[in-house]
């Protein structure tokens, strides 16, 4: 700990004045790009008073903005260790290693500051939004609640709550915090248009589709050019050929082609695509959502601190190797359910494959708990197994390694109870992370009880629908014809490998086309799979309240339709690299 400040002397004083005057002249020579001139000051600053935190601050800032990370962080470690130190120099030495992508070091800095400054409520603010950031959801949104607590009226600390409440299906509680925002209206559009359009989307997940579209349209009057909000708008709003919005997407893309952020206009892209889809012009269509994922591919184009490029080659065949490692043999004795808590079930598959509506059918079953797409699983998966798992001969012995599967269930069913309490009457909480379809062996090594529902769907519909979307996770794979197109196909010969092994007890694949077809039989056997009894609310799935989070959430409120079987055959013409990576070949 440090100690007590002293009262200074006179001449402490004096130095300290002068010290004041060249920290200010070396933030003014910084200022004017003169680093060597301003680190000059700095130093005599220092040598007038070594331990004054104002002078170390400055120093940090010249090496941050002369790209010297690593002194600056030494520098700012040494003024957060002093016995004057300010809460500035912790948040400054927290944004120097989030530059660096260093979140757990950053999260280590928020916590020190809160415990010197505990009311200092923007760095919680900011903790919590880190916090949630890695994952750790609980904790952030309680470290969030208290920045509300110490500034009722600030507007960050509003919209994080609000954003963090929403990312968990706390959507009412959401608007509230999202609502009291807005009242506040700061003068910053960028901020007020962020918080429009979390509105619009905390009531597209309710649901409400006119009012999402309400938001969205809000967000547009404020910026016309922003392609966040004509995203959200064109996914709640069905288009006709002669809708005034196409002409003014087209007239923002034509007119701003060198000025557009890339951004922007990869969304108001893909919010073309989808306009034009929904006015059955399958050529502008194409045309537009072409242009748009190849803008979002150029994102995963290069290796960054955090990410290596995007390797379509590598990404399939890891995914095919992962059934090497699960033999039918190991599934012969999988852990049963104890009676302690409810049993988990898994959804599992492609995008836009039908899971939605899977998941709505079963969610209205008055004894689940529908959760949405979790990241649980895989983070500790991750965690526990290794980020590159499974590739390594030593693989094989983890994977029958008893004390790391309970470990793994034991993080999954604790952070998911978490986050969602089951009720009384709650006898199955449903996951709807498609992804898991690559672990679906590692689960029900592990979580004792636990079932697979495997959601189909026709390759082309799946992928073309695919291809139509900017999803909010990291699907990199989507964002090219080809590349769509072989990863499909790794997908398949890994999930044909689970349909061998796995006992039909614990997985269950449904189609999507039959479902749509005729859904009473089809949802009599999930709801059977699942050991439930049979309750007609499934049937009427469109009319429940639950809270819809998908890219799906404006079609699942329409009930069972079939205008999504076949879709893909107008494109035909205009998808041929995706036909071919499918193997797919059209006479037509």
């Amino acid at each position: 700990m440090s100690k007590a400040a002293s009262k200074p002397s006179f001449a402490e004083k004096r130095n300290r004045q002068k010290a004041d005057k060249l920290i200010h002249a070396a933030q003014s020579a910084l200022a004017s790009g003169k680093a060597g001139d301003a680190l000059e000051h700095a130093r005599q600053a220092l040598a007038l008073v070594p331990d004054y935190g104002a002078a170390h601050l400055v120093f940090a800032q010249i090496y941050r903005a002369t790209g010297n990370l690593n002194e600056a962080a030494k520098v700012l470690q040494t003024a957060c260790n002093l016995p004057d130190t300010k809460i500035e120099y912790f948040r400054e030495l927290a944004g120097i290693f989030a530059a660096s992508k260093r979140y757990d070091l950053v999260q280590q800095i928020l916590f020190a500051a809160i415990r010197k400054f505990p009311t200092h409520a923007q760095t919680y603010s900011d903790l919590g939004v880190y916090l949630i950031q890695g994952d750790h959801i609980t904790q952030g949104i309680a470290i969030l609640e208290k920045a509300v607590d110490l500034a009722p009226n600030d507007w960050g600390a509003l919209t994080n709550l609000g954003s963090a409440l929403l990312k968990v299906g706390r959507v009412s509680e959401a608007l509230q915090y999202l609502g009291r925002a807005e009242e506040l209206a700061p003068d910053e559009p960028d901020r007020r248009i962020s918080n429009l359009l979390q509105i619009g989307e905390a009531k597209r997940h309710m649901g409400d589709l006119d009012g999402a579209a309400e938001y969205f349209r809000k967000a547009i009057d404020e910026n016309p050019k922003s392609g966040r909000a004509w995203h959200d708008l064109a996914d709640v709003t069905k288009f006709k050929p002669d809708s005034p919005e196409i002409a003014a997407m087209v007239d923002i893309l034509n007119a701003d082609k060198d000025k557009l952020a890339k951004v922007d206009r990869e969304m108001i892209g893909f919010a073309l695509g989808k306009a034009y889809i929904d006015s059955k012009n399958p050529k502008q269509a194409i045309f537009h959502l072409d242009r748009a994922n190849a803008l979002r591919r150029q994102d995963f184009a290069k290796d960054t601190p955090t990410r290596k490029a995007y390797d379509s080659k590598n990404a399939c065949e890891r995914v095919r190797a992962i059934a090497d490692y699960f033999p039918a043999k190991l599934f012969e004795n999988l852990p049963e359910k104890t009676g302690d808590g409810p049993d988990h079930a898994f959804i599992v598959g492609m995008p836009r494959c039908g899971s939605t509506l899977t998941e709505q059918i079963l969610g209205s079953h008055p004894e689940t708990l529908p959760t949405g797409e979790l990241r649980s699983l895989p983070k500790y998966k991750d965690r526990l197994f290794g980020t590159t798992f499974p590739c390594q001969p030593e693989d094989h012995t983890k994977i029958r390694n008893q004390a790391m599967l309970t470990e793994l269930a034991k993080l999954y069913r604790d952070e998911v109870h978490a986050m969602f309490t089951p009720s009384s009457t709650t006898k199955i909480i449903i996951d709807k992370m498609l992804g898991n379809f690559a672990w679906a062996g590692l689960i029900l090594l592990s979580v004792p009880g636990a079932k697979i529902i495997h959601c189909r769907r026709n390759p082309v519909d799946t992928c073309l629908s695919c291809y139509s979307k900017r999803f909010a996770n990291l699907q990199v794979y989507a964002y090219d014809q080809t590349e769509l197109g072989h990863y499909y196909r790794a997908y398949e010969d890994l999930t044909a490998h689970w349909r061998a092994v796995l006992p039909k007890d614990r997985f269950i694949e449904v189609n999507y086309e039959d479902l749509v077809a005729d859904i009473e039989p089809e949802a009599r056997r999930l709801i059977e799979f699942l050991g439930l009894r049979w309750n007609d609310a499934v049937l009427d799935f469109h009319k429940t309240e639950r809270l819809v989070r998908t890219a799906s959430a404006a079609q699942v409120r329409q009930g069972i339709y079939q205008t999504s079987v076949e879709r893909w055959k107008p494109y035909a013409p205009y998808i041929q690299p995706l036909l071919t990576a499918l193997g797919i070949e059209t006479r037509d």
